[in-house]
């Protein structure tokens, strides 16, 4: 089955129609997060939304619950809806996906099947595109990023004035997940008055006329002297680098070759737009806007670019590419500046032999796949994380990419399940490019609290002791620090605790514990010399704690040695000690539910209250669902009494859990689930207790 574009899929939900299983494919992801809410809003009732909707990462998935997933019953409703997020993971067949290929052969019809695969894996699944409502979700080009950003402000009541849209999306790019980002940060403005581009140059940090496509278009219509002036306040801006600006002017170089070497050939007009348009389909290179306006900004300049001038240009790119990366070299500005004014020099000649087009074409299209990924070679080569999507998640980050390494997380998040041993480590990734201390803090407590049996609580705790420190809330990083201490007292962040916990004891007048933590960070710090320098600093002052100290029967102050613990090794662990600028709240205590404790009575009336297990012989329910929040376990209870049920409803490790029935034995129990299911769909099955 071809590939449909998106404006035929949203035709085709317009008019009701609803296809058993929707494959979206293609490098946007914020378009098909769109598509899939308006999948949801037109197949499910929103009241009955959360039990007729399940979300699963496909590479986590057996085939026994594949079969599940897509075969299970809708719940007191017509359909249910299930997303399979990251399928990039089938690329490779696994016994997973050989179970989705024969579900296709025969579909569900209650169920709508939603196949969502990552923008960073451009290669469409033939098989899955093959039997499926295949859509392609590409990137938007300028003008359409500009109509789609000022649909995005009416929605959220922002006064963004066209041109201010139109800046925004030329400083930003057409990226849809950053564009919402930066939107974000304009709501906080008065809505009395419309957003100028001026106000817009502030929030983001690019005044117009000065934006990466303004230096690129200076470059390519050869006004050298404008490109030159610009450096200064291009390299000032956010995220920004000297091998970024190469990259883009690189890619476009590429493109420009690309379209004179076709021109070469003999076509003109539409047939060369469209000759070059198949090619950058094909290498989908990275860097560049829209591919249309891209073509005619190439075509509107080719005059003054014949074959020998171009390459010269692309000679130069790689150069300033290659000395930019050179850990020797620091002066960005003046690297490109000399790029600037080689590629200003004509080259001797205006043209190139018709005979060479073809080898150019070639050497063209394999320099833009090039160039497109050039920056991806700076990416530091090791991380505490263990998943490839998160390590990406932590170098987007690092390269300036902050807003599409959080919206890359919090889409790893949904496709997770809470239970999954992946999952502590997202939340730990989440944390640490967090755009601010606070939302920092809570991810990090939410480790501690609620996954403190995982690898990752260690850290996290010690990530809380530097926010505490460095707010200057020395109670908050001394709790925390004895945590570790009990909690974990075999974790190899020891000896980097400890160096923090000889700063906040000495800083609480608290010698004797900050000299036992010294001794023992010392202890097992052996071959971090780094850190051994470090502790060895602080321990200078145990020492005059010691001599101020004696003779006085009260005080025991331990002066630590640098001769290792031969009861126990500790391997250091590296841990970044920056502490997030900003203030820092309070820390939330978290509240655990009872176990057994029931709906308040005022809620749902007439449900049964359920406060402990009933004493005597053990009683059997059927579990229908299990949900978090109160208002959508009420409704479900309402249904249910609709359909003749009498529901119970007991609250457990945070669960709101709807159960049915009442047995005295588990074949009792048993007997009744068939006829139950069949009346309410769903994945029901028998319980013990209440």
């Amino acid at each position: 089955m071809p590939s449909h574009t998106l404006d035929a899929l949203l035709r085709s939900l317009k008019k009701g129609d609803l296809a058993p299983v929707y494959y979206f494919h293609g490098p946007e992801d914020v378009l098909k997060d769109e598509a899939v809410r308006t999948i949801l809003d037109q197949a499910l009732d929103p009241a009955m939304r959360d039990f007729n909707f399940d979300q699963r990462s496909a590479g986590q998935l057996d085939p026994e619950e594949v079969h599940s997933l897509c075969n299970t019953l809708p719940m007191l409703a017509e359909r249910r809806v299930v997303v399979l997020r990251d399928v990039e993971a089938w690329k490779r067949k696994t016994k997973g996906k050989n179970e989705f290929l024969r579900y296709l052969e025969r579909p569900n019809p209650a169920t709508v099947v939603i196949l969502l695969q990552g923008g960073g894996e451009d290669t469409e699944d033939k098989e899955l595109a093959g039997r499926s409502y295949s859509v392609r979700f590409e990137p938007l080009s300028l003008g359409q990023a500009t109509k789609w950003i000022l649909r995005q402000a009416e929605r959220q009541k922002v006064n963004l004035e066209p041109a201010a849209a139109e800046h925004l999306v030329n400083a930003v790019g057409p990226g849809l997940g950053a564009l919402s980002s930066e939107l974000g940060k304009l709501a906080s403005l008065p809505a009395d008055k419309p957003i100028t581009p001026e106000q817009v140059g502030l929030f983001v940090g690019v005044r117009q006329g000065e934006t990466l496509l303004d230096w690129r278009t200076a470059i390519l219509e050869e006004q050298s002297g404008r490109a030159v002036s610009l450096l200064s306040s291009i390299l000032a801006q956010p995220s920004m680098s000297g091998v970024k600006m190469v990259t883009a002017l690189g890619t476009s170089l590429v493109g420009l070759a690309l379209t004179r070497s076709f021109h070469d050939q003999g076509l003109r007009g539409r047939a060369l737009d469209e000759a070059v348009f198949k090619a950058l389909l094909r290498s989908r290179p990275n860097g560049l806007l829209g591919y249309r306006e891209e073509i005619a900004r190439w075509t509107r300049v080719l005059a003054r670019w014949p074959q020998p001038r171009l390459r010269l240009a692309l000679k130069a790119a790689l150069d300033a590419d290659q000395a930019l990366k050179n850990t020797s070299v620091s002066d960005e500005r003046g690297v490109l500046t000399d790029l600037i004014l080689r590629i200003g020099t004509r080259a001797a000649g205006t043209g190139g032999s018709s005979g060479r087009s073809g080898r150019v074409l070639t050497r063209a299209i394999a320099l833009l796949t090039a160039f497109s990924a050039v920056s991806a070679l700076t990416a530091p080569s090791a991380h505490p994380q263990t998943d490839p999507r998160l390590i990406d998640v932590i170098r987007n980050a690092q390269e300036g990419q902050g807003d599409s390494a959080r919206l890359k997380v919090q889409q790893l998040l949904a496709a997770t399940s809470p239970s999954d041993t992946l999952y502590p480590q997202i939340i730990y990734t989440q944390a640490m490019v967090s755009g601010d201390a606070a939302d920092m803090r809570r991810q990090l407590q939410r480790i501690a609290v609620e996954y403190s049996s995982s690898s990752w609580a260690d850290d996290a705790l010690l990530r809380l002791v530097q926010l505490d420190y460095g707010s200057g809330n020395l109670d908050g990083a001394a709790r925390n620090l004895e945590r570790i201490h009990q909690d974990y007292p075999g974790t190899p962040l020891l000896p980097q605790a400890a160096y923090w916990a000889a700063r906040t004891y000495f800083d609480q007048k608290k010698p004797e514990l900050a000299c036992r933590w010294i001794g023992e960070g010392m202890a097992g710090s052996q071959g971090n010399v780094e850190l051994q320098n470090q502790l060895g600093y602080l321990n200078q002052r145990c020492a005059k704690f010691a001599n101020a100290g004696a003779g006085k029967p009260d005080t025991q102050i331990t002066i630590a040695s640098a001769t290792p613990d031969t009861s126990r090794t500790v391997a250091p662990k590296a841990v970044d000690s920056a502490v997030p600028p900003g203030s820092v709240p309070v820390p939330v205590r978290p509240v655990t539910p009872s176990p057994a404790e029931t709906l308040r009575s005022d809620s749902v009336a007439a449900t049964p209250r359920v406060t402990s297990p009933a004493a005597g012989a053990t009683r059997f329910r059927i579990q229908v669902t299990a949900v978090r929040s109160q208002p959508t376990a009420q409704a479900l209870i309402a249904k249910l009494k609709g359909k003749g049920f009498t529901p119970v409803v007991v609250e457990e490790g945070g669960l709101y859990k709807v159960r049915i029935g009442d047995y005295a034995t588990k074949a009792d129990a048993a007997a009744a689930l068939p006829a139950a299911k069949a009346k309410l769909g769903g994945s029901l099955f028998v319980v013990a207790g209440s």
